[in-house]
């Protein structure tokens, strides 16, 4: 079918280790990283983390999947679509910010809290001596 592009936030992020094959017989990939998009629950997404010519392409790419999934930023995959599976090997990832700026997360935003003073009521310092 081609190359395919789909885009979204990631609901899984997988990591396993070589020879780990992903899905069934009949719709298996040979691959170390698998990714998932929420809005297609059924298909999953792989590339592999080998020695080769392909291995710092494909760690720049774990680390854009692993930004998107911990930020909630929306993530784009380009794969290659075979007719009847589910499973891809994905070949392009790029990432998105949410339009507005708006930036999706489950972890609460950090607030900072007034600092106390370290001075105590009544108690005179250097700059508040009386004469």
């Amino acid at each position: 079918m081609g190359i395919e592009n789909v885009s979204g936030l990631l609901s899984l992020l997988r990591v396993h280790r070589r020879g780990g094959k992903f899905g069934p017989a009949n719709d298996q990939i040979d691959v170390e990283v698998i990714a998932q998009i929420a809005s297609r629950p059924t298909q999953f997404y792989g590339m592999q983390l080998r020695t080769g010519s392909d291995l710092p392409a494909n760690e720049g790419m774990l680390g854009l999947l692993r930004d998107g999934f911990n930020h909630g930023w929306i993530v784009n995959i380009d794969f290659d679509k075979k007719p009847n599976k589910n499973n891809s090997v994905l070949i392009r990832v790029w990432l998105t910010k949410p339009s507005g700026g708006v930036i999706l997360s489950s972890t609460p935003p950090i607030t900072r809290r007034k600092a106390k003073s370290k001075r105590k009521a009544g108690k005179k310092t250097a700059g508040n001596r009386s004469r």
